[in-house]
């Protein structure tokens, strides 16, 4: 194997390559700042750069039993 600069792009790519079925990638892209832009073969989706997409919706169920509770941004109606 050839040697290869251990930069940020580098590292991410061999985790990628290394780690296909372990199901690591959304998080090493979240915690570096890079989910939100499109990657590979996905597209960014409108509004994303607000970071919505970083962390999962509440469950509605979830609200109605706590009304201290307030839905994630980007995923209550009125938002999107």
């Amino acid at each position: 194997m050839p040697h290869r600069e251990a930069t940020l792009d580098n590292i991410l790519e061999e985790r990628l390559l290394e780690l296909v079925w372990e199901g690591h990638r959304r998080q090493d892209l979240i915690r570096f700042g890079r989910y939100h832009k499109a990657y590979d073969q996905r597209m960014a989706l409108t509004n994303e750069g607000n970071g919505y997409t970083t962390v999962f919706p509440i469950p509605q169920k979830s609200i109605e039993l706590n009304p201290n509770l307030k839905q994630n941004k980007g995923y209550a109606d009125k938002e999107l």
